[in-house]
């Protein structure tokens, strides 16, 4: 870390006394000239913001009960210069700077019941991008660049988040007409602050080499190979999370075309991966693929992959074959057949045999009323498990929070202590108790998101347990799905959509798992115009963890529409009653959000943003959420200036939180200040 501090702040110097150099290279016009400034522009920038945060806590019989607000204010007066030009000949070397130079003042004040503590800081703040490109448009051809900047991140219903970035590295192209290569190294730096308490605020650490090559053979013959080793480091500020991985990567493609007109192709990948640290995977995949075409309407496809993986001491090898048919009946019917077996074996634990079979119709027709869509599909497999009572891995089980919906995993017997969520990155690491809460309903076991955590609503996680097996037993599995949609000419559109899934046990040793049975009907009609959109659903979810009825009304209104002035409402109004036997509740969610757009005058333009939710939960209480944001921007020749009022409040059954912001920057440029005048 303090190697790449040191590098950081070299490269800086070394672009400020390049600027310098360059500053003073606009000599005898008739000389000759080592240096060329093509633009020289700096601004003088004045930029402040204020944050009040509030959070009342009375949830009853709790040891972390207390009332608790901060007020920070922040001032820079920022110096910054754009400057763009060429060195020796533009063919050789061409240059791109941004930098800016600020005095920062800082104050800070925090209340947490009777505690009290006051914090100011003074200090300056550089931020930059310096972009080198050498031999624009040559066979080798490269970048240097150094990075700092600072963000501002609106979330719905919470505080602004703040980030800075700062980044350095180089990449090269070798541009051959038959052995490209590109060689590049990056490493960025991510910090971020402003979440709820601070206990959550991250830095995020990534250094990443990377080699690839193309050899490219023939029109119809190609083999690419690339190597990748990245390190990583991810840190929460006030507790004791801390990660560090460090991979190794390589991926080698081959793909080659055959027959009169090349419509048959072979691919073979060939993946190796070798991790180490907190989250350490060894990976090792071959995967061959066969495609026919044998007509202009039918194609096969042939599959055979080999999979070997160690994971927190499992070691575990698969080995699967598929073969798909896609056939294609005039324009308007498409079948496709799948088959597939697969092996599993993990050492010293368990043996799985899992086949099945899977058939699906797509059918599309324009008829007199406007256009017919409809899909059905059938699958089944069976899964056998020979062995000792083991433990299964499941890596990057992806699931979608969708309020008011917890997460279920897909697998029963999940071992808590094993359970690790992550964005769909794999970067950011969410904590248990901060950002998710995982509890049981039977051997079924659900997530549920913290609202004041880091994992908004609508995100898409990436899920790594472990999950128990019984020592012998089938699992059977069968699948229907089934939909229709008329579109109408006249901007209705009618649809019903059907899912289910049935499981079943055979004896197992050791424990069994519940049948999971579901029945998923949805009855629905939409509206569509230019100006605006409604549609209403109604939903039967049968199922054996958590069955519903629900009613859903949702409608988006362009009010107005233009690149003047522009006002957009939407909303979102469910009634769920959810008839569990451990989860008997009723749910009414309401989500209301308008966004207002107008450009007064030439130079004077706002923005209005107003995002509402309401929850009532009859066993988990009522959540209130407001997101208010108003802001006003003006242009008058070389002056522009923002300003912005935030209030985010977001009211739980424990806790009341209100955050007040307001954000302020003026700016005067002083376009090509170099210029002979």
């Amino acid at each position: 870390m303090d190697g790449a501090v040191k590098t950081l702040r070299f490269t800086s110097l070394v672009c400020l006394l390049f600027l310098v150099g360059v500053a003073g290279a606009d000599g005898d016009q008739n000389a000759p000239r080592f240096f060329t400034l093509d633009f020289a522009d700096a601004y003088l920038e004045l930029e402040g913001d204020y944050s009040y945060r509030r959070v009342e806590s009375h949830a009853p019989q709790s040891f972390d009960d207390r009332d608790q607000w901060n007020r920070e204010w922040k001032l820079e007066e920022r110096f910054g210069l754009n400057v763009g030009g060429s060195v020796i000949n533009p063919r050789f070397i061409t240059y791109r700077a941004d930098f800016s130079f600020a005095l920062a003042q800082d104050h800070f004040d925090e209340d947490v019941g009777s505690i009290g503590r006051t914090d100011t800081d003074r200090g300056f703040l550089l931020e930059y991008d310096a972009r080198l490109n050498f031999f624009p448009g040559e066979l080798l051809s490269g970048t240097l660049y150094g990075t700092r900047r600072n963000d501002r991140i609106n979330r719905r219903f919470q505080p602004t988040l703040k980030e800075r970035h700062t980044g350095f590295g180089t990449g090269w192209v070798f541009a051959h007409e038959t052995l490209p290569m590109e060689l590049s190294y990056d490493f960025r730096r991510t910090d971020r602050a402003g979440n709820r308490d601070g206990t959550d605020d991250e830095e995020f650490v990534d250094s990443t080499f990377r080699y690839g090559v193309d050899w490219l053979i023939s029109d119809h013959n190609k083999f690419e190979f690339s190597f990748e080793h990245d390190e990583t480091e991810q840190e929460y500020q006030g507790t004791r999370g801390r990660f560090e991985t460090t991979r190794d990567l390589f991926i080698a493609d081959h793909e080659f075309a055959f027959g009169r007109e090349k419509q048959h192709a072979v691919r073979t990948r060939v993946h190796w991966q070798e991790e180490s640290g907190d989250f350490a995977r060894d990976l090792f995949e071959i995967g061959p693929q066969l495609s026919l075409r044998h007509s202009e309407t039918f194609q096969t496809s042939y599959k055979y992959q080999f999979n070997r993986e160690r994971y927190d001491g499992l070691d575990i090898e698969s080995q699967r074959l598929e073969f798909q048919g896609v056939h294609q009946m005039y324009t308007n019917l498409t079948t496709t057949v799948d088959l597939f077996g697969l092996y599993e074996d993990i050492e010293d634990d368990i043996d799985t045999t899992q086949y099945g079979a899977s058939v699906d119709w797509q059918y599309n027709r324009k008829n007199r009323w406007g256009h017919l869509h409809a899909n059905f599909a059938l699958a089944y497999d069976t899964e056998d498990v020979s062995g000792d009572n083991g433990r299964r891995l499941v890596l990057n089980e992806s699931a979608a929070f969708r309020d008011p919906f917890d997460v279920a995993l897909a697998n029963r017997n999940a071992i808590r202590a094993t359970i690790v969520v992550t964005d769909v990155t794999n970067r950011r690491v969410y904590t248990p108790g901060i950002d998710y809460l995982v509890y049981n309903l039977g051997n079924v076991t659900r997530i549920r998101r913290v609202r004041t955590g880091r994992i908004a609503d609508g995100d898409t996680v990436l899920i790594d347990y472990r999950y128990s097996t019984p020592a012998d037993g089938a699992l059977d599995t069968a699948r229907v799905n089934f939909s229709i949609e008329q579109r109408f000419s006249g901007g209705w559109t009618p649809y019903y959509r059907f899912v289910y899934r049935n499981q079943e046990d055979d004896v197992s040793i050791g424990f069994a798992r519940r049948a999971d049975r579901t029945d998923h009907h949805r009855l629905g009609l939409k509206f569509e115009t230019e100006r605006y959109t409604l549609g209403a659903e109604y939903e039967v979810f049968d199922d054996t963890v958590e069955p519903y009825d629900a009613f859903h009304i949702d409608g988006i209104w362009h009010v107005l529409g233009g690149t003047e002035h522009s006002i957009d409402a939407s909303t979102r109004l469910s009634r769920l009653l959810f008839d569990g036997t451990s989860d008997d509740r009723n749910v009414t969610f309401v989500d209301v959000s308008l966004d207002h757009r107008w450009r007064l005058t030439e130079s004077l333009s706002t923005v209005e943003r107003l995002a509402y939710r309401y929850e009532r939960d009859s066993s988990r209480g009522i959540t209130r959420g407001w997101d208010v944001t108003t802001g006003l921007t003006f242009a008058v020749g070389d002056l522009t200036g923002e300003f912005t009022l935030e209030y985010d409040s977001l009211d739980l059954p424990d806790s009341d939180e209100d955050n007040y912001g307001v954000y302020f920057r003026v700016r005067r440029d002083f376009p090509n200040v170099f210029a002979q005048r």
